[in-house]
């Protein structure tokens, strides 16, 4: 019915929404676990869209997410899962999907169609976008962890410089854990006067002149 459109497809690409994605992951995952098979969640990220958006404007914004939204529909197989999820952001379910290098070969495919210049009111824009995928089962059981893990995968690829894609793992996951603290234990070490400034002399070493000084923050 129209009304179920409405509720479970995003607007302006007519893409499934969120909750029509989380639907058709449990599905996914209920089939999966039945047949022994396995399920990759893809998360993509538009690298700079808020640069089109801010230079071009909004109908230019909304005219390129209808054609990646078009680009990602066309790449993907019939029972795969493609949503909008938010302004410039994009859920992928894979059914059924053969491993790891199943699933980083769709992430290249994906990657490769989005990369092939648009062309928005005669203008050619380039777009790159950022992929964070997660494995069930290796990584997860739940869709709840697989779209969290998916989501901090995205994180590491947006780290690693964008245009890239990258796995969840538990080595990403205990990596992720340890910047937390990291961040957390050094917010703190402000607080409590843990940090002392030092500074160094650089010397020029054919004449032996100091010739700069360097600034040291140190962490007792």
């Amino acid at each position: 019915s129209d009304l179920q459109k409405i509720a479970y497809h995003d607007a302006l690409t007519g893409l499934p929404n969120r909750a029509l994605l989380a639907d058709r992951l449990l599905r996914a995952l209920a089939h999966a676990q039945r047949w022994q098979r396995e399920v990759a969640v893809i998360f993509i990220d538009l690298d700079r869209f808020k640069l089109v958006n801010d230079s071009l404007g909004h109908a230019a914004g909304d005219a390129l997410l209808q054609e990646v939204a078009r680009r990602l529909r066309a790449a993907l197989r019939e029972d795969d899962t493609v949503a909008r999820v938010g302004g410039d952001e994009f859920q992928v379910v894979l059914d059924e999907i053969d491993g790891p290098s199943a699933a980083a070969h769709v992430a290249e495919k994906l990657m490769r169609v989005l990369g092939t210049p648009f062309v928005i009111d005669g203008q050619e824009l380039h777009v790159t976008a950022s992929l964070g995928l997660s494995l069930y089962p290796r990584d997860g059981a739940s869709s709840d962890l697989l779209l969290k893990y998916a989501d901090t995968a995205l994180y590491e690829a947006k780290a690693e410089g964008r245009n890239a894609y990258r796995f969840f793992s538990p080595e990403m996951n205990a990596q992720a854990h340890g910047r937390l603290r990291l961040e957390n234990d050094l917010r703190r070490a402000i607080g409590r006067g843990e940090l002392e400034l030092y500074y160094q002399p650089q010397l020029d070493l054919a004449s032996g002149a100091v010739c700069a000084v360097e600034a040291l923050l140190r962490w007792k």
